[in-house]
């Protein structure tokens, strides 16, 4: 009798603990559950990082940080550190302490969703010159041997090295003629052309 009595509080112990058991994380199970959240949290922070790079012209500087003007004329800001790699004009090696105000740029670093830019890497370089190419169309409402005046308030001026498109020559343009010209902005509403097209003529 006192042995069933035995068996049976040694089974009803074993009913008792196996969910007990199966519910109690292990040591395992933990460390997997850890490494997850911290891959989710990485995850987290990468999507939030990116690379990006900035061309502009120092335009402020403090300890830590420079202001950029970029050539579409929006302001970026960029953190330097001691870990960010330099190089000067030339290709010499640089420090923070040789950023300067004026300097033209290009900023390569790590940015966060507000647009704040670490710099990995910074080239000081030569500012590109501004292409100042243009097509102009009009209609010529004056014209001399070396200038054409547009209704649309710009003057042409030819020289021998204009070219014309297709069959036309230079007396073919009258007043009243319709065209396309490219060429350089010297100043403003004056172009130097390049190329005349004529679309159509009175």
């Amino acid at each position: 009798m006192k042995l069933k009595h035995f068996l049976f509080l040694g089974i009803w112990s074993l009913v008792i603990a196996a969910p007990i058991t199966a519910q109690s994380p292990t040591p395992v199970s933990i460390r997997d559950a850890v490494q997850k959240k911290v891959a989710e949290e990485l995850a987290a922070i990468k999507n939030e990082i990116k690379k990006k790079a900035y061309l502009g012209t120092i335009t402020a500087k403090s300890d830590a940080t420079i202001t950029l003007i970029t050539l579409k004329k929006a302001v970026k800001e960029a953190t330097v550190t001691t870990d960010t790699a330099i190089k000067l004009s030339g290709g010499i090696d640089g420090t923070p302490a040789d950023l300067k105000v004026g300097q033209f740029v290009l900023v390569m670093g790590d940015a966060d969703g507000n647009g704040t830019l670490i710099a990995k890497r910074i080239l000081v370089i030569s500012k590109p010159t501004e292409d100042k190419r243009r097509a102009v169309f009009g209609t010529v409402t004056k014209l001399t041997s070396s200038t054409l005046t547009l209704k649309e308030n710009w003057t042409i001026k030819l020289s021998s090295t204009t070219k014309y498109t297709g069959k036309t020559k230079a007396g073919d343009i009258k007043v009243g003629s319709k065209l396309i010209t490219v060429g350089t902005v010297t100043s403003d509403q004056n172009l130097t052309a390049k190329l005349v097209h004529l679309l159509q003529s009175p």
